[in-house]
């Protein structure tokens, strides 16, 4: 149990609540337990997840690697691979750039939409290209800007398989860095209680992300540390003044801004929000100081949306864009919602590894009960941001959806949205944390803490599964580890055991951080 804090806050340490103000040894202490469980599930998919086993890890692999040496490569010359909206569209924004032949990725995708396929058909014997090699990447127009670091590291692999695995080790130490801000920044201000939307907001999608060669992990949890800035702002308005909560917005906001396309939306979203609520007061009296703090937070994620609307402007130009809005567009994205949902919760691999229906159903369900919570026990501008945030997410979902999507006959993907929907869980949880009698919080946080990490359980046993014998009616055995035809290093025991430590460590988190009856909003205990 977590021992109440007695010793005096230091000077800086905000108040907290109505209880004592809590330290940063047991904001730290608060979060490291809360934070190390997705840690140690991101390990598990960066490491015991095959090579190129996410969506388009290829061509993140690629342009991670010809980013590590400033080489944002070249128009694809070769025509489409076929007539297929999808392939003329991929052709419209792929650039080819040099990259290291020994981990030139062609041929590990051979798995993708084959989910009877194991990934025992990827290469085993050690490319022996000298020198680089020219290699395509259809995310040639994804802006740039976080793809150095991962490529550096992942250009001292030794092969591709080994190159994909550092690459996810790098974007798992930002993600969790990432995590460790938000999560702080909502602990020192509003107590542990407080972190229930975040626990919501990490669905097995988002866990997913965290282990994968991608700027999906980074994008939702630059949205979250922005979510928690407002959040925070909405209960203690004093926060916005604080030196940390800048720092937090400068870090967060970059982040967001520089993750994708889609992340300049969610940061104006926010950004826009927490001015209306009030904070503009904050932002310009730290300007008009000549704070650099104030200075830093407003003008480098403002640099960053600029560097990436340059981008956009001089090198993103597909083909076959849809209308911004239409009837048939609308239709064709309702028709979606159901399986838009499924995927931002838990389809893994390429999103051909599907739990059932009724597993992911009751990561909805406590989702939707914590937003309806809120709603109910909120006051008038409670349920006037949940509402007004759900409402603009979803409008701003489906724009994506018509004009970059519909054209080609293709889904938006769940991990596009979450970070567009992160605002309303966490705020919601705010809500609950501070207006729901504490006993019921705790039984709810205690129910919650043993279903979910099962949800998170099954998806990680499904796509052990997957790769190890394939999945149908002609696949491997339910205990497939003596059929495996493919296994990580190590073989499949050590990375199940870590993913059951990692599930069982989420359920312990959840309950030591917010289901101890004794622990309210603003302070420990």
């Amino acid at each position: 149990m977590l021992a109440r804090v007695t010793g005096p806050a230091r000077e800086h340490d905000p108040p907290v609540g109505s209880g004592p103000p809590v330290s940063s040894v047991a904001v730290r202490r608060i979060v490291a337990l809360f934070v190390l469980p997705y840690v140690l599930l991101g390990l598990w998919w960066a490491l015991a997840n095959p090579a190129i086993a996410a969506p388009d890890e290829d061509a993140h692999l690629v342009k991670a690697l010809g980013m590590a040496r400033f080489d944002i490569g070249v128009p694809n010359p070769a025509a489409p691979v076929s007539s297929h909206p999808v392939d003329v569209r991929n052709a419209s924004i792929t650039r080819v750039v040099e990259i290291p032949g020994r981990l030139d990725p062609t041929g590990y995708a051979c798995f993708i939409f084959k989910p009877e396929a194991t990934a025992a058909c990827q290469p085993t014997t050690p490319r022996t290209t000298e020198g680089d090699v020219a290699a395509a990447t259809t995310l040639g127009a994804y802006p740039p800007f976080l793809y150095p670091m991962a490529g550096w590291v992942a250009s001292l692999g030794s092969d591709p398989a080994s190159a994909d695995r550092l690459g996810r080790l790098v974007v798992l130490a930002v993600s969790a860095l990432l995590l460790w801000l938000a999560c702080a920044h909502l602990v020192r201000w509003l107590g542990p209680r407080s972190l229930v939307g975040v626990a919501l907001l990490m669905t097995p999608m988002a866990v997913f992300c965290l282990g994968s060669l991608s700027t999906s992990a980074i994008e939702i949890l630059g949205a979250a540390g922005m979510a928690a800035v407002v959040a925070v702002y909405g209960r203690r308005p004093e926060s916005l003044s604080r030196s940390g909560t800048q720092a937090l917005v400068l870090v967060s906001g970059t982040a967001l801004v520089l993750s994708r396309q889609l992340g300049i939306v969610t940061m104006a979203v926010l950004t826009l929000l927490l001015l209306v609520l009030g904070g503009w007061r904050d932002v310009w009296a730290g300007l008009r100081e000549r704070r650099a703090v104030t200075w830093a937070a407003v003008l480098v994620p403002a640099v960053s949306t600029v560097a990436v609307a340059v981008w956009e402007l001089r090198y993103d130009h597909p083909v076959l864009l849809g209308p911004w809005a239409s009837g048939d567009s609308l239709r064709a994205f309702l028709e979606q919602a159901v399986q838009l949902t499924a995927e931002s919760i838990g389809w893994f691999g390429w999103l051909d590894v599907r739990p059932p229906d009724v597993v992911n159903l009751v990561w909805f369900a406590a989702a939707a009960a914590l937003v309806v919570t809120a709603l109910v026990l909120g006051g008038r501008r409670d349920r006037m941001v949940v509402i007004g945030v759900l409402l603009l997410a979803v409008v701003v979902s489906y724009v994506t959806y018509s004009r970059v999507f519909f054209g080609i006959n293709a889904g938006l993907q769940g991990r596009h949205v979450l970070p567009i929907f992160a605002l309303a869980p966490i705020w919601s949880g705010v809500v609950v944390a501070e207006r729901l009698r504490p006993r019921l919080f705790a039984v709810g946080v205690r129910v919650a803490a043993v279903a979910l990490p099962l949800v998170v359980l099954i998806g990680l046993y499904l796509n052990a599964k997957r790769y190890a014998v394939g999945l149908g009616p002609d696949s491997g055995p339910g205990w497939f580890v003596p059929a495996a035809e493919w296994s990580p290093p190590l073989g499949w025991y050590p990375w199940l055991v870590l993913g059951i430590a990692g599930t069982v460590a989420l359920g312990v988190a959840w309950v030591r951080t917010m289901g101890e009856v004794g622990v309210r909003s603003g302070t420990t205990r």
